[in-house]
């Protein structure tokens, strides 16, 4: 795609005129995809230019550079710019609304339906159809929540907007806020033009000139300022990379320290992070952090350190609040599993070198010099089995938090009680790491309330999370290994996956095939995985292809004992 001279300055007096202010230097321009002016967009910067402070916004634009999620900050800052602006056009300018409603209506048309391939796509079209009164159409709650976070007001200031802005895409992402680009997460490789899958033209698949960059929304001309040495230079020339260690740095503040050392978690990544998981890494922590760590955070983390503690506050009362419920549920749990377990304590006869003759087995000493023909009987013994509790730990289980926890508490009461090996996670992924963070461990007793301290954040790369902790349950000695998943299974990571020849989303069809390949394997291994399944009816499909019958759908504390005993009982009989 060419930019000529007469569209380059088109665009310029779009925004001199929207702007109201010809001494403006327009150093942000936007054209389509044929490389004309784009009508809307410049109005809307010019708009910008008037009711923001801009030298302030590009400033905030360029911590983006050659960060790990550049090409979605830099979307998902000009979907919120339009949206503020056009809010504050609307009451000056009431032709904006039909000129946004036809700008709007032109994009859907170009969106092939539901294949938009990166996380922005989803987003920005979700936008416009916002825009034009209707639903999102974003089956994930938690892209709807980023993008009405993302939907601001017209009445912020410069510094509010920015403020807000950044606060989301730290919640979401692993954005800085206030931090220069230097202080950001950065890429090793060139940035990929690219945002999401539209309909390619011939002009789009043209070499694009020097500051021009493709944008979710069209084509993006960066030129330097008016007097300026610098301006907005090719990406990556102003800035350094942020290390390896200062994002590793960022997840521990966040989340905690580390369960293991640095060679221990570069073994763990080596072991787990191969084939569909190439390129996630993989944090294994019990939320804890030392005096002296606590009293050095800082910013972001520090904030969301206290968020934890509210959280685990709010959990525990609401416990509290509730207890005859919860330990009516834990007695009626444990008594049902009470009949299952008594068949493990039993005394079992196994094959062995001397007792009594089993005369089915002769041919085996003749045929396979197998001496094992007489049946050596062993005491019973329910530390036979060991349970692993595995919580989705993702934003999407934000408004189930109080629920999930509740339920994990429950299950953990009762196999504690019958004095079977336990131990519970929480998962979630952020920024490319999927974050394990261990509750409660193998042997602790009388520490249930832990769980409550169960908070959600980020994305969720279930897949990885199945293989890591099936993976570590392979270290204890139970001959009957079982997890049980608490979960709405809806995967989604921003580090891609490769599926039928293509790297795809971590999400949809490829992820949940990833996941059921996950426990394919570990009941290859002597695991059953079980499901608590919290989401909706729209997802048991899904939630089939992984766990097939082994899950209940129970989105409240009533009859939870019920319906989990009959899951649990199940696998205590019929192990896999």
């Amino acid at each position: 795609m060419k930019l000529n001279e007469f569209e380059k300055r088109r665009a310029a007096n779009l925004i001199w005129n929207a702007a109201g202010n010809y001494g403006i230097s327009p150093g942000f321009r936007m054209y389509d995809a044929k490389g004309r002016a784009d009508l809307y967009w410049n109005s809307i910067i010019g708009a910008a230019h008037r009711y923001y402070d801009w030298d302030r916004l590009m400033e905030f634009y360029q911590s983006f550079h050659e960060t790990v999620d550049q090409g979605v900050y830099e979307s998902l800052f000009w979907l919120a710019l339009e949206n503020s602006t056009f809010e504050k056009m609307r009451v000056e300018r009431p032709a904006a609304a039909v000129l946004r409603e036809h700008y709007a209506r032109e994009q859907l048309k170009n969106f092939m339906p539901s294949i938009a391939e990166s996380r922005e796509g989803w987003i920005l079209e979700g936008h416009y159809r916002t825009a034009l009164g209707e639903d999102s159409g974003l089956p994930d709650l938690v892209d709807r929540k980023l993008l009405k976070a993302l939907e601001l007001p017209g009445d912020l200031d410069t510094e509010a907007w920015i403020r807000e802005v950044g606060k989301t895409l730290a919640h979401y992402f692993t954005y800085l806020p206030g931090a220069p680009a230097s202080a950001q997460k950065h890429r090793r490789f060139a940035l990929p033009k690219f945002v999401f899958r539209k309909r390619r033209t011939a002009e789009e698949a043209e070499p694009l000139q020097p500051n021009v960059r493709r944008l979710a929304m069209g084509f993006g001309e960066a030129l330097p300022k008016e007097g300026s040495e610098t301006g907005i230079k090719n990406f990556g020339e102003r800035y350094q990379e942020k290390t390896e260690a200062q994002l590793w740095q960022y997840i521990h503040d966040y989340f905690g320290a580390p369960l293991y050392e640095k060679a221990k978690e570069r073994e763990l990544a080596a072991e787990f992070c191969t084939g569909a998981h190439a390129g996630s890494r993989l944090y294994l922590t019990d939320g804890r952090l030392s005096k002296e760590e606590r009293d050095k955070l800082k910013g972001f983390p520090k904030r969301m350190r206290r968020e934890m503690e509210l959280r685990y506050e709010k959990t525990k009362r609401a416990h509290e609040g509730d207890l005859a419920r919860d330990h009516a549920a834990v007695t009626e749990l444990r008594e049902r599993l009470k009949n299952a377990l008594q068949q493990l304590r039993d005394p079992e006869d196994i094959p062995g070198k001397a007792g009594q003759l089993i005369p089915g087995r002769l041919y085996r000493a003749l045929c396979l010099n197998d001496n094992r023909i007489f049946a050596k009987r062993l005491p019973g013994d329910e530390s036979r089995v060991s349970v692993d509790i595995l919580l989705d730990a993702s934003t999407s289980q934000e408004q189930r938090t109080e629920l999930v926890a509740r339920q994990a508490y429950i299950l953990a009461e009762s196999l504690s009680a019958l004095k079977l090996p336990l131990r519970v996670w929480g998962y979630l992924s952020m920024s490319g790491y999927t974050v394990l963070t261990r509750y409660l461990d193998y042997g602790e007793r009388g520490k249930n309330q832990k769980i409550f301290r169960y908070f959600t954040a980020g994305a969720n790369r279930d897949g990885l999370a199945y293989r890591a902790v099936c993976g570590l349950m392979e270290e204890h000695p139970a001959e009957r290994k079982i997890l049980i998943v608490l979960s709405d299974v809806k995967p989604n990571d921003i580090v891609k996956i490769r599926y039928e020849g293509q790297d795809l989303a971590y999400s949809g069809k490829a992820a949940i095939e990833n996941c059921a390949e996950e426990l394919r394997q570990a009941r290859g291994k002597g695991i059953t995985p079980l499901c608590v399944y919290t989401g909706d009816e729209a997802g048991i499909a899904d939630v089939q292809r992984i766990f097939g019958q082994n899950f209940v759908k129970i989105n409240s504390l009533n009859r939870f004992a019920a319906a989990a005993g009959k899951l649990l009982e199940g696998a205590l009989s019929n192990p896999a």
